[in-house]
């Protein structure tokens, strides 16, 4: 039977509610306002709006897959990174706002260091988040994007060609660095590994437990593993001055750093997220 707008998000927001889905009333409207073609304020000027059953079937399908744990941004397929929208799929981790911390500490170093045409490598791209916004925001940056995920990699290369950036970033299959030469050429190395230790899978939202790709969430160890092997070889690749910036796990901060000082790393920093946790660590060579 044809519904309203309004009764339509009361329905779908209890069930979401039933489900334990935390944020009922705004994923039933995003959900709605998606099914519909339109945008959230459209449901609020249109509440009266009846809806017909074909559509009232398909977004009742959406809440269904929504209660069930899927993420919101892999139901709509898009996820905002630094003002651009990306793909994502369940082949790449959903981009979240604390690794802007590491677009913005590189594109603060480029301008610091008045680095006209930086070597960028992206290292475990993903949906190709980090690549892509560096390479709008650094006209000159000659970009490298890698991933040992042969599907990630074709989610990335959608994401570049979205924003016509594709010609500005060569992509790579590799294990993390291993595909690149032992020899200095590049200005930054860039990381978001997978940092969960498996003792925390477990403990972890069903969001991101059941849904995101366990490749690119743990090590299956304690976490470290990732940081032990970019630490030890990234210096082969940078340039004299070159750096090293990776996203954390929280509480992570002091093991990686005491890792960096054995292994020799002159220069390092810890940069704290909007909560005030150390969630990004910048080492220089």
């Amino acid at each position: 039977m044809p519904a309203t707008i309004a009764e339509t998000l009361k329905l779908a927001s209890e069930r979401l509610r039933v489900a334990s889905v935390s944020n009922d009333v705004l994923d039933a409207q995003t959900l709605l306002a998606e099914a519909l073609g339109k945008d959230r304020t459209y449901l609020i000027v249109n509440f009266n709006e009846q809806l017909g059953e074909d559509l009232l079937a398909a977004y009742f399908n959406l809440i269904e897959r929504r209660s069930a744990g899927e993420p919101l941004q892999y139901i709509t397929g898009h996820q905002q990174f630094f003002g651009l929208e990306f793909e994502v799929t369940s082949d790449v981790l959903i981009p979240r706002p604390e690794t802007e911390l590491i677009v913005e500490e590189t594109i603060r170093l480029v301008e610091e260091q008045k680095l006209n045409a930086p070597t960028i490598v992206d290292v475990g791209t993903g949906s190709g988040c980090i690549a892509v916004t560096l390479a709008r925001e650094l006209l000159n940056a000659r970009i490298f994007a890698c991933d040992i995920s042969t599907a990630a990699l074709n989610v990335a290369r959608k994401n570049a060609a979205r924003h016509e950036l594709q010609n500005r970033i060569e992509f790579i299959e590799s294990d993390l660095l291993a595909a690149f030469p032992q020899a200095p050429f590049a200005d930054f190395i860039l990381s978001n590994p997978p940092y969960i230790a498996a003792h925390e899978l477990p403990t972890l939202q069903r969001e991101v437990r059941d849904w995101e790709p366990n490749t690119a969430l743990t090590d299956h160890g304690d976490g470290l593993s990732f940081y032990r092997r970019l630490l030890a070889d990234a210096p082969a690749c940078l340039n004299p001055g070159g750096h090293l910036i990776c996203e954390l796990g929280f509480g992570q901060s002091e093991a990686v750093w005491a890792m960096a000082a054995s292994l020799g790393w002159s220069e390092v920093r810890l940069l704290d997220d909007l909560q005030g946790i150390p969630r990004t660590i910048a080492l220089r060579q």
